[in-house]
């Protein structure tokens, strides 16, 4: 969990910064989110690795030489030959295309989430790690059921916190009381976006926990 640091007073009571809200954004946003500058640099290696290839074959028809494993000119004539022949095969490969190029400017303009949640907290910038969160999950599932550590796994997504439990075989776990426990745990937090829990047995119980 990371936050902004607190002045401390004179009397030893902290007092927060005055910080404008816009600030807080820019920090929450830039600690949730990532660039897409590695899918950027694949995507640009491939293209320039495709073009460096297509040259060289450029260069082995210039020149008279069998291709390495196509003609350019070749493959020309097929797409040429193609487009007036097949007309329904031109379409699907434009259509293909054209959501291929979507999807790559859909990336290059969005930016990837990070494993994180905020809180809403006017005074603090305040970021929180999904595993944090599946880890206090956790926590109250065994508190509420009274369960082992090792019977309980929880994952956290942007919307969603999924509660895994893996009672002792003959003994019953109340899913209610568990869920109950997990909403109050979210909802204590005040995570944004908001998470909401859900509980599930696993079909085969666990001996000896």
């Amino acid at each position: 969990m990371t936050a902004t640091e607190a002045r401390p007073t004179p009397s030893g009571a902290p007092e927060m910064p005055s910080v404008p809200s816009s600030l807080y954004r820019r920090i929450l946003r830039r600690e949730t989110h990532s660039s897409r500058s590695g899918a950027a640099i694949v995507v640009l290696v491939l293209l320039a690795l495709v073009a460096g290839y297509v040259g060289v074959e450029a260069v082995y028809a210039a020149l008279g030489l069998p291709a390495l494993l196509f003609s350019p000119v070749d493959v020309l004539a097929s797409l040429l030959s193609a487009a007036t022949g097949q007309a329904g095969l031109v379409i699907a490969v434009g259509i293909v295309t054209a959501l291929a190029g979507l999807l790559l400017v859909v990336l290059g303009i969005t930016s990837a989430r990070r494993g994180r949640h905020t809180i809403d907290d006017p005074r603090v910038a305040v970021v929180v790690d999904d595993q944090v969160i599946a880890a206090a999950l956790s926590r109250s599932a065994r508190m509420a059921a009274g369960l082992a550590p090792g019977q309980v796994s929880t994952w956290v997504s942007r919307r969603d916190a999924r509660v895994t439990i893996t009672p002792a075989s003959g003994v019953r776990v109340d899913v209610e009381s568990v869920l109950a426990a997990a909403r109050d745990e979210l909802e204590a937090g005040g995570y944004q976006p908001a998470v909401t829990p859900d509980v599930r047995l696993t079909s085969s119980g666990r001996l000896g926990a």
